[in-house]
């Protein structure tokens, strides 16, 4: 059977639309956060469903779940919009009722190894670093068990012994402040063999996206300039604003 591994899709349809032209698989798992920090939240969420993709919910998803319309309306009268609020009005209660059905853990077996997803392993960003720690955190029974997490945007394959390992695939939509790749990141499993995945891709949707909400005004500086790193060029995630000529 091949499996597909993706996590922290972050609203990036162009990520998984090039993951798809790319690979071929039988059945498909995330790791959580499909949504916040990225323009296309809605778009996202029906690919994962047309695609039957096996999801968990993230702390960004939860985050969106949290939002009301009174608090969209404050950020936009205050000038503080973030990413969030954008998707949160753009999936409406469709999207909002898809996010709540996602559990929290999904156990399931796929060619003899047996499989537990979760988002993140605590609330921050710490891992499972000993064999007791994942026994302690693993809920199931089995002679070959994984642990699937996301969050981290590391990927990551941990080995605790031959047949105890965790697994992140990365995000498919981008990486942290201090990692440049811009590349859409994933994993393929055959026959319990674990492949890393990582795709150029082309973000100036995204990008054009990004440039359509700093030009209506009222996003925090901060999030468009998340925006302008991860689609963009921008050197660092808080690379200056470039200057955008409105009166086009």
């Amino acid at each position: 059977m091949r499996m597909l591994l993706i996590s922290d899709v972050h609203a990036n349809i162009c990520a998984l639309e090039a993951i798809e032209k790319a690979e071929k698989w039988d059945a498909a798992y995330c790791c959580g956060d499909l949504v916040d920090y990225g323009p296309f939240a809605a778009e996202a969420l029906r690919w994962v469903q047309e695609h039957e993709v096996h999801c968990v919910r993230g702390n960004h998803d939860a985050h969106v779940l949290g939002l009301t319309q009174e608090d969209c309306r404050s950020a936009r009268d205050e000038r503080r919009w973030k990413w969030s609020h954008d998707n949160f009005e753009k999936i409406g209660e469709e999207g909002l009722a898809f996010l709540q059905s996602l559990p929290l853990t999904l156990r399931f077996s796929v060619d003899g190894v047996e499989y537990q997803m979760q988002h993140q392993y605590d609330q921050g960003y710490g891992t499972v670093e000993s064999l007791d720690q994942f026994n302690r955190f693993w809920q199931g029974e089995g002679e070959t068990r994984r642990l699937l997490f996301g969050h981290t945007h590391r990927r990551c394959i941990h080995m605790l012994d031959e047949n105890t390992l965790w697994l992140n695939p990365g995000s498919a939509s981008y990486r942290r402040p201090d990692d440049p790749d811009k590349r859409a990141n994933y994993m393929m499993i055959e026959d319990g063999q674990i492949r890393f995945g990582a795709l150029e891709y082309d973000r100036t949707p995204l990008l054009e996206a990004t440039q359509k909400l700093h030009d209506a005004g009222g996003m925090l500086e901060t999030e468009l300039q998340d925006g302008y790193f991860f689609f963009g060029d921008a050197p660092t995630s808080r690379s200056p604003l470039p200057v955008r000529n409105t009166s086009l």
